[in-house]
C-alpha cells in the first residue's frame, strides 16, 4: 500500500488538492495523521474509485508510464481473443480500471462478499447478469491465468474478479459488436417504411443497420403482409409479423426480438473464439 503509485494523481497532489482543503475546511491538521494513514487515504482514494473512458482523454501520456505488466498482458489478449483493435482511450480505461480491481483483489478481496442483505453472488449470479459474456469470460481467464498465475491468486481472494472484467469491457464490446441487421416492408408502401425504419434505427443505442434489400439475408424481415419463407430457408434470417399500424405491443415484441438475435449473433462470434493459444 505505501508503494502504490495512482496512474492520475501523484501522492503530492492528493495531499495538496485534496486532503489539506478537506482537513483546513473541518479545522484539523494534517498533522493530526501519520504518513501511513496519508498512504491508506491515498490508496482508498485510487481502488475505490471506477474511472469512465472519458475521465482519461487528458491523461494518455500520464496512464501509458504507468502500464503494469500484468495489465498490459490482460489488454493484449482482450484484443487478440476477441479480435479487437482497442483505440488507445480504450486502453487507458481497461488499464487503469484494471489496475485498481487488482490491487483491490489483493488487499481487501474477500472469498464470498455479501451484500447488505447478507447474500453472496455466485456464478450463475453473474451468469443471470451476463447470460452470453460470463460463461466466455472464464473461458478467457483460465486461458490467461495458465500464463499469469497472479491472476489465480486474485480470484482466489475476489471471486467478483470474472464479473468485474464483464462489468469492464462491456460498454467497449458494444462498440465493437457487430449490428443487428434488417429489412422492412410494408402494404403501406414507401412512406410507411420510411416512418418505421427511422423509428427501428432510433430504438436502441446498440448497432443496428438497415438494408436496402431483403436479397441481402438481413438478420430479420419485418413485414405486416404474408411473404414467401422459403426464400430464407437456408439462411438465418428471422421473419417477423406484426400489424400495418403497429401497436405498442408490437413495438415490444419487435425489440424482443432484435435483442434475441443480438445475444445470438454475439453468441456465436464468441463460441468460435480460441482462449487456448
Amino acid at each position: 500500500m505505501n508503494k502504490f503509485v495512482h496512474p492520475l494523481i501523484t501522492k503530492e497532489e492528493f495531499t495538496h488538492y485534496i486532503l489539506e482543503p478537506f482537513f483546513e475546511a473541518n479545522f484539523w491538521s494534517m498533522n493530526h495523521i501519520t504518513p501511513t494513514e496519508q498512504a491508506y487515504l491515498y490508496f482508498m482514494f485510487g481502488v475505490m474509485n471506477t474511472y469512465l473512458e472519458e475521465d482519461l482523454l487528458d491523461t494518455p501520456d500520464k496512464v501509458q508510464e504507468s502500464w503494469g505488466w500484468i495489465e498490459s498482458s490482460i489488454v493484449e489478449n482482450f484484443e487478440k481473443n476477441f479480435k479487437i483493435c482497442f483505440t488507445t482511450s480504450e486502453k487507458n480505461y481497461l488499464y487503469v480500471n484494471l489496475a485498481m480491481i487488482h490491487l483491490y483483489s489483493r488487499v481487501f478481496g474477500t472469498k464470498k462478499k455479501v451484500d447488505a442483505f447478507g447474500k453472496s453472488a455466485e456464478d450463475r449470479d453473474f451468469q443471470h447478469i451476463f447470460p452470453v459474456m460470463y460463461p466466455i469470460m472464464q473461458q478467457f481467464f483460465s486461458g490467461v491465468a495458465r500464463r499469469i498465475p497472479e491472476l489465480n491468486t486474485y480470484y482466489e481472494k475476489n471471486r467478483r474478479l470474472i464479473f468485474q472484467y464483464c462489468m469492464l469491457v462491456r460498454d467497449i464490446f458494444i462498440k465493437h459488436e457487430q449490428p443487428v441487421i434488417f429489412y422492412i416492408q410494408s402494404k403501406y408502401g414507401k412512406t410507411q417504411e420510411l416512418w418505421a425504419k427511422k423509428r427501428i434505427l432510433s430504438m436502441t443505442e446498440r448497432p443496428i443497420k438497415y438494408s436496402a434489400s431483403a436479397d441481402q439475408l438481413p438478420d430479420i424481415v419485418i413485414s405486416d403482409y404474408p411473404i414467401d419463407k422459403k426464400a430464407y430457408d437456408q439462411t438465418n434470417t428471422q421473419i417477423f409479423y406484426w400489424n400495418g399500424q403497429p401497436t405498442k405491443n408490437d413495438w415490444a415484441r419487435l425489440k424482443a426480438e432484435i435483442i434475441k438475435i443480438r445475444n445470438e449473433k454475439n453468441r456465436s462470434i464468441l463460441e468460435k473464439l480460441d482462449f487456448v493459444n
